[in-house]
């Protein structure tokens, strides 16, 4: 019988796709979209709605792809930036086959990771495994999820392994996120944005330990916790992605990289995420608390002293009680990006 036949009932004929329902999901509509000279940036209330979005969005491109191919490559970030989006793609590929089947022509990549063992809670393989790739186990090609030998013998050769496979594959699709300090994957701000694309060891800064801290307080409880190096794609690696970047930003602590990154035009190493503004295919979701102000600065003009001191609140550590040093970060970040402030002793 063909898909076009009826079948019949005691109530009369019932059309075939009865029996084989289809439903389109939309994506959460946003609150307000704030126009860049690079991509858009969509507010939302929740980080559910702003992970939702992503994931049906970047669902489509994928399904989009692995219709006209046999493979494709996916990059993603692993942060609790990415959590509402790993929700939201699992139940995505939970309730579709097209979705389902596209997975199982993907590669899957990781954009970074500290040297410890994949077993550690503080590997970033052990967080993309434990949020993302266990729920989807059962869809995955094992063959096709590419993570990054952090703990090799010889890390820096796994590097460079990871690197010629990463360039050798492509990629097609990436979810990102932007740091506090602006850095984009661990490619952190003073490291150039030109030069070729790499897979590359870094050291962080301290204001990337510190937000190390505030992300995964159970596993970082003093400074001296956190791995001083890392090892992540660079920008200009990044920015091979062919078809289309979703940037999620939720955190208010997020506020100030959201501001240096789109406020301007300018792309500079003392912000790596602003480079994003050179992608054609790109979109930023974030939430109202973590768009405040750059909504702000779009509005006046100028980053105002009080907007400057909600930042660095925004920024303060449950330790640290005097935000001066926060104040003259702000200000030498936004000077760097080429965003007007008020002139205020700090």
């Amino acid at each position: 019988m063909s898909e076009s036949s009826t079948t019949s009932t005691a109530g009369g004929p019932r059309p075939a796709e009865w029996l084989r329902p289809h439903f389109t999901m939309e994506a959460p509509e946003p609150r307000g979209v704030i126009p860049t000279c690079g991509p858009d940036v969509a507010v939302y209330e929740s980080a559910e709605e702003m992970g939702w979005a992503s994931a049906v969005n970047l669902a489509a491109e994928q399904c989009r792809l692995a219709e006209e191919r046999d493979e494709l490559s996916f990059i993603i970030m692993a942060a609790p930036s990415a959590f509402a989006f790993y929700r939201a793609y699992v139940r995505l590929a939970e309730s579709s086959p097209r979705l389902r089947r596209a997975i199982g022509k993907t590669h899957f990549f990781q954009f970074d990771d500290y040297p410890l063992p994949a077993h550690h809670p503080a590997s970033f393989r052990f967080l993309l495994l434990r949020h993302f790739f266990m729920p989807l186990a059962t869809f995955t090609d094992p063959a096709k999820v590419h993570l990054f030998e952090a703990d090799a013998a010889d890390p820096d050769a796994a590097a460079r392994r990871y690197e010629k496979v990463l360039l050798e594959r492509g990629l097609d699709l990436q979810l990102m996120g932007i740091g506090e300090n602006g850095h984009w994957g661990f490619h952190e701000p003073g490291i150039p944005l030109e030069g070729a694309p790499r897979f590359m060891r870094v050291a962080l800064t301290e204001e990337n330990v510190d937000q190390q801290m505030r992300d995964h307080p159970h596993l970082f409880r003093k400074r001296e916790d956190v791995p001083m190096s890392a090892y992540s794609a660079s920008v200009p690696l990044f920015l091979t992605t062919r078809h289309l970047i979703e940037g999620n930003v939720p955190q208010a602590g997020k506020a100030l990289a959201l501001l240096a990154a789109f406020g301007s035009d300018a792309v500079c190493d003392a912000v790596p995420a602003g480079a994003l503004k050179r992608h054609p295919r790109a979109v930023v979701r974030t939430t109202q608390a973590a768009a405040w102000a750059l909504a702000d600065y779009r509005e006046k003009g100028v980053v105002t002293r009080d907007a400057a001191n909600r930042l660095a609140e925004s920024l303060r550590g449950p330790h640290a009680s005097d935000t001066r040093p926060l104040l003259v970060r702000i200000r030498e970040t936004l000077a760097a990006a080429g965003i007007r402030m008020e002139d205020f002793a700090v």
